[in-house]
């Protein structure tokens, strides 16, 4: 394994898509130079099945705990203590995946604003890092997160996709960016070609999101599942867009995400 390997800082290795070919999931990582992931837990499932992975490959991979908004529906305020008792765990490195979705509303917004709030709260009682979530909920993440984001150690905004002023209004509150193969797709990402510049160097992160946002440019064939080993594409893309060598891109990325994560 490469100690200076680029870090996945959001994939979702318990989806059966990965899960179920976790061998070979971390062999291509282990062959393409990616040293860690973070496994992103969308519920508190997520976080005991992650952590059955990290006993089987603790040289690979850390998670987070904690409420995706989808499944906000699903969250009790007696979830707390679990979560708590969770990031006892040193493996376990940020509170999330969680905030707003309003794209598809699979949990109501109330149920979302009262899941995310509930987040915060700890995020600020424990001092661990958030990893955060928005999609067409704009107005409502911002307003929430500003009533908390003083009392919050650090925070990411995972697989940024929006506009220059939402960037910047991220910025403006100490977010770290996270950026995905989204950016290679030009038929929806091709915006942040130009954007990607406005991100301070020490605020960019990248992610893989795997098995989704799988990166358009990659060179050969695969079969649609992205993974961690795909990483070293989104970072290609993100050293093209600023005109760097991916060399630095790496280099970079890995000291902030270091930092964020404590690791």
């Amino acid at each position: 394994m490469n100690p200076l390997g680029l870090i996945d800082i959001g994939a979702n290795i318990t989806h059966p898509q990965l899960y179920n070919q976790l061998d070979k999931v971390v062999e291509n990582m282990r062959s393409k130079g990616i040293s860690k992931a973070i496994i992103t837990s969308s519920n508190l499932g997520d976080t005991r099945t992650a952590l059955d992975i990290i006993k089987a490959y603790p040289d690979f991979f850390y998670t987070t705990v904690g409420y995706h908004p989808h499944n906000s529906k699903d969250f009790s305020h007696d979830d707390i203590d679990l979560i708590i008792k969770y990031t006892k765990n040193n493996k376990v490195l940020a509170i999330g995946e969680c905030g707003l979705d309003y794209y598809r509303e699979y949990s109501s917004k109330d149920d979302q604003l009262f899941c995310f709030e509930e987040q915060l709260e700890v995020a600020k009682a424990i001092r661990l890092p958030i990893f955060l979530h928005e999609r067409e909920a704009h107005k409502d993440f911002v307003n929430t997160l500003k009533k908390h984001i003083l009392d919050i150690n650090k925070s990411v905004v995972h697989c940024f996709t929006g506009t220059k002023d939402e960037l910047k209004t991220y910025l403006d509150m100490g977010c770290y960016i996270g950026i995905t193969g989204w950016i290679t797709d030009l038929s929806r990402g091709e915006h942040l070609h130009h954007m990607i510049k406005y991100i301070p160097e020490d605020k960019l992160m990248i992610e893989t999101d795997a098995p989704y946002l799988t990166p358009k440019n990659i060179p050969f064939k695969t079969n649609g599942v992205n993974e961690p080993s795909h990483l070293n594409y989104v970072a290609q893309c993100v050293a093209e867009c600023l005109n760097k060598d991916i060399s630095y891109i790496k280099e970079i990325t890995i000291s902030n995400t270091k930092r964020f994560f404590s690791i």
